[in-house]
């Protein structure tokens, strides 16, 4: 089944250190069904390989090859018009920033499980009745 791919979890495609057992099982998901993100999702992402080139956890070499290895998934952006008094709401009931809260939005608004590996994101979810990868 289809899922929503944050960014913590697509990073952990690219990151050998941070590659766990959850983000196996997400890969495999993705690589046979597909993944819907945000548009959002593209800047985190960047930004997150950025961050680790800077701190001197991938080269810049091993950048590229992550955004080849991740274009190469089949990752879709979400493009129906956003509800933001209900991504404002839900990040206000969820105590979830603004960012967070659009992936739980995507998730409710799709019906489709969230693959994340963010902790607080993860808790807030569940709470909020989202399915997990």
């Amino acid at each position: 089944m289809k899922c929503v791919l944050d960014a913590s979890m697509a990073l952990s495609f690219v990151l050998a250190d941070e590659f766990t057992v959850d983000s196996q099982r997400a890969l495999a998901t993705i690589a046979v069904d597909g993944a819907l993100v945000p548009a959002l999702w593209e800047f985190e992402v960047l930004n997150g390989l950025r961050s680790a080139e800077r701190r001197g956890r991938i080269s810049e070499a091993a950048m590229t090859n992550a955004l080849h290895g991740l274009a190469g998934l089949r990752i879709e952006t979400h493009r129906q018009s956003l509800d933001r008094p209900q991504i404002l709401s839900l990040a206000n009931r969820l105590d979830l920033s603004v960012y967070d809260a659009s992936y739980a939005w995507v998730a409710m608004e799709t019906n489709l499980p969230l693959a994340t590996l963010d902790s607080r994101l993860g808790k807030a979810a569940a709470a909020a009745g989202i399915a997990l990868v």
